[in-house]
């Protein structure tokens, strides 16, 4: 992200334009990776496990759930985390299933808001005069939306510490999943290695292999997120 603004620059976009652009792409990670922890925390209350709401991370105070380093991740990369919301699984009134809705319920909350937002920057390109404020807008709502797929599709990778690892372990026999969940400390480095290793000889080729499957899902969503808002309003325009 943060790279995309430095290559501006160097194509000859002014200052001006970079900062308005690096402001918003600030707002939509922090919105993303709020919205996606508060989701984890309303949904564990649900499931009868207060901790979360206790600890004040059932809120749409970014800096509640903010991770320097993952947040940095998603700037620099498009990839990124915030700080987990603390789940006491004891006091979920169906542990196995209670697990994984609580898991689920950040990555679906942000493939919501992306939908949402895909609407809305179709929606601008459709109806609004090509102008400085309808360009500005349409920026902001796409980047949203993309970074908010971005951060579902990276969390629902079945790694831990990652959402989708929690889901995976829910499947798994008792003992299997418990192994698994143990190994998270080892599979910090290959989150890791897989975040910064792309620029690395021979270790980037295998990075970004491994990467394909994920960024070929990432924009496949992009693409069909934006297909039922262009009919939608294309439709609403034809027939007013």
């Amino acid at each position: 992200m943060i790279i995309t603004f430095i290559q501006s620059y160097l194509a000859g976009s002014s200052v001006a334009e970079i900062a308005v652009f690096a402001a918003l792409t600030v707002i939509s990670l922090l919105l993303s990776l709020t919205v996606h922890e508060c989701a984890h925390g309303w949904m564990a209350h649900k499931c009868g496990d207060d901790t979360a709401y206790m600890n004040g991370r059932i809120s749409l105070n970014p800096f509640a759930h903010l991770d320097p380093m993952g947040a940095l991740s998603m700037l620099f990369i498009g990839y990124g985390w915030a700080k987990p919301v603390p789940v006491n699984f004891r006091n979920l009134r169906k542990p196995k299933r209670d697990i994984a809705l609580v898991s689920l319920a950040g990555p679906v909350s942000n493939l919501m808001l992306a939908f949402i937002f895909s609407l809305a920057y179709t929606a601008v390109n459709v109806f609004m005069p090509m102008n400085n404020l309808s360009i500005i807008l349409f920026y902001a709502f796409y980047l949203i939306a993309v970074m908010n797929i971005g951060l579902a599709v990276f969390n629902l990778i079945p790694l831990p510490p990652l959402d989708g690892s929690k889901v995976l372990a829910c499947l798994l026999p008792g003992r299997v999943a418990a192994k698994y969940l143990m190994w998270e400390r080892y599979f910090y480095i290959i989150m890791l290695v897989l975040i910064v290793g792309d620029n690395i000889p021979v270790i980037g080729n295998i990075v970004n292999i491994i990467w394909w499957p994920v960024d070929l899902v990432r924009g496949t969503l992009i693409n069909l997120f934006a297909v039922p808002g262009y009919a939608l309003w294309t439709l609403l325009e034809s027939l007013f």
